[in-house]
C-alpha cells in the first residue's frame, strides 16, 4: 500500500497486525511524504507500476488516477459476496460522489473533505468582536479588526506551495466563482476555458492578498497546516482557514496551559447564495489495475477494514481527528472532545458540496501549475489582476495543448 505520512496514517498502519491476524494478509506500507506522492504515484501510473496493490490520492485528480492507471472498479466487488462482507455497507459513505467518474465508482473517501474556519473567541473579544464571521467579507473586517487593535495577526493559512497552499486557496475561491452545472469544472467554464481570470477570482485574489499581507503571520509565504495551526495553539493568531482533517486534539480539546484552554470555536463561512459552494475532493483509497488478481483482491479486503464503523471509530477516539468520519453512521455519533460548532461546521460543508467540482481531464493537475506559482505572487504583493491572469493565461494554455476546447 502507498499512502501519505499525514497525522492519522502511523495510527492505523500500526494497526494492520489485527487485519493480517483475521484474514492471513500481510500488508507492507510505504508512508510517503505529502509534498512527494503525487509525483512518485504519477511516475508509477505512467510506467504500469504493479510495486503496490492499493494507493492514497486526492479524488479531484480521479481523471488523471483512472486515465493513466486505468482504474478498478469498485461496484463488482461490492457485489462480490466472496469478496465483500455482510457487514459492509456503501451506502453509509459520505462524499461516495467524489469517488466516481463518467458514472463508476473507483475509490473510496478516506476523510470529510472542505475547510473551516477555527477562531478564538479571547482574541476576538479582544478587538471587540462578539461573534465569528459569518462570510467572507466579515473574515476580513476581522482580521483586519484584531491585527489593528491588539498586535496579534488576525489569520492564517497556508501560503507555502510545499504545504499545498493551493487547496485552501481553491476552497475559498469556489467561494467567488459562481456555480453553474455546465461549467466543467468550478474553476473552468463550459467551453474549458478558465475562470482564474474572471472577476470573482480577481476578488477572492485581492482579499486572500490583503489577507495575507496585513493580517497574516511574518514569513506567511513558507507557512504550511503545522505552522498556522501551531500558531493558533499558542494563541498567535486569532483565526485559521484549514481543511476540515487538520485539526485535532490539540483545537478539539484544548490542554490546560493552552490559550486555547475552554474557548475555541469553529464556523462554516457561508454560501453567498442557496448554489453550492464548497469544491470537495479527499483523498480515496484505490485498487491498482496492474498489480496481481490476487493482490487486487486482497486490497479490496484491507479498504474494508479500514473503512468499518468500528475501526473508523477506533481511529478517531485515539488519534482525535473526527475529520475520519466518512461513514454516516460515525459522523452521527459524539466523541469526547469534539466541540458541537466543529461538528456543524463540518455538517454544513458536507451539504455544499459542489457536484463535479474538478474538470474531468488528465491534465487538470498540470493546468494547477501557475496558479501555484500565482499564489506565491500574491504573497509577496503583485498586483490580485495581474496574478490570476497569469494563471488562467497558463491552464488555458494546457487545455488547449491537451486538445481541449
Amino acid at each position: 500500500m502507498w499512502t501519505s505520512n499525514i497525522a492519522w496514517m502511523p495510527y492505523q498502519n500500526a494497526s494492520l497486525a489485527a487485519f493480517t491476524k483475521a484474514t492471513g494478509i500481510k500488508v507492507n506500507v510505504n508512508a510517503i511524504p505529502v509534498a512527494d506522492i503525487l509525483d512518485k504515484e504519477l511516475i508509477a501510473q505512467r510506467a504500469h507500476s504493479s510495486d503496490f496493490a492499493m494507493y492514497e490520492g486526492p479524488t479531484s485528480l480521479i481523471s488523471q488516477d483512472v486515465g493513466v492507471m486505468g482504474g478498478v472498479p469498485i461496484t463488482p466487488l461490492v457485489s462480490n459476496t466472496k469478496l465483500t462482507s455482510s457487514s459492509f455497507n456503501i451506502n453509509d459513505f459520505t462524499e461516495l460522489g467524489n469517488c466516481s467518474l463518467n458514472g463508476t465508482l473507483y475509490c473510496l473517501p478516506t476523510f470529510i473533505d472542505g475547510a473551516i474556519l477555527a477562531y478564538n473567541p479571547k482574541l476576538l473579544a479582544q478587538a471587540g468582536i462578539s461573534s465569528p464571521p459569518q462570510n467572507w467579507q466579515d473574515l476580513l473586517t476581522d482580521a483586519n479588526a484584531v491585527t489593528q487593535k491588539t498586535g496579534t495577526p488576525g489569520f492564517c493559512t497556508r501560503g507555502s506551495q510545499a504545504g499545498a497552499a493551493i487547496a485552501t486557496f481553491h476552497f475559498g475561491l469556489a467561494y467567488f466563482i459562481p456555480y453553474s452545472k455546465q461549467n466543467k469544472g468550478f474553476m473552468v467554464g463550459p467551453n474549458w476555458n478558465s475562470l482564474l481570470d474572471s472577476p470573482g477570482a480577481v476578488q477572492w485574489a485581492t482579499e486572500f492578498q490583503t489577507l495575507m499581507t496585513k493580517d497574516a503571520p511574518k514569513g506567511i509565504g513558507s507557512y504550511g497546516t503545522t505552522e498556522c495551526l501551531n500558531a493558533f495553539d499558542q494563541g498567535k493568531t486569532a483565526m485559521v482557514w484549514e481543511g476540515i482533517t487538520s485539526y485535532s486534539g490539540n483545537e478539539m480539546s484544548p490542554p490546560a496551559d493552552s490559550p486555547l484552554h475552554g474557548n475555541v470555536g469553529f464556523t462554516a463561512l457561508n454560501c453567498p447564495t442557496s448554489s453550492p459552494c464548497m469544491p470537495l475532493g479527499p483523498w480515496g483509497m484505490f485498487i491498482n489495475p496492474h498489480a496481481p488478481k490476487a493482490q487486487q483482491n486482497a486490497a479490496w479486503k484491507l479498504m474494508q477494514f479500514l473503512e468499518s464503523p468500528s475501526f473508523i471509530t477506533q481511529s478517531i477516539n485515539a488519534t482525535h481527528y473526527p475529520g475520519l468520519a466518512v461513514l454516516k453512521s460515525v459522523a452521527t455519533q459524539t466523541f469526547a472532545g469534539v466541540p458541537q460548532s466543529y461538528v456543524a461546521a463540518a455538517s454544513y460543508v458536507a451539504q455544499h458540496s459542489e457536484p463535479e467540482a474538478f474538470p474531468p481531464t488528465t491534465v487538470f493537475n498540470q493546468s494547477q501549475q501557475d496558479e501555484q506559482i500565482a499564489i506565491s505572487q500574491l504573497i509577496s504583493g503583485t498586483p490580485p489582476a495581474k496574478a490570476m491572469q497569469f494563471a488562467a493565461q497558463g491552464q488555458n494554455s494546457v487545455f488547449q495543448q491537451a486538445g481541449l476546447g
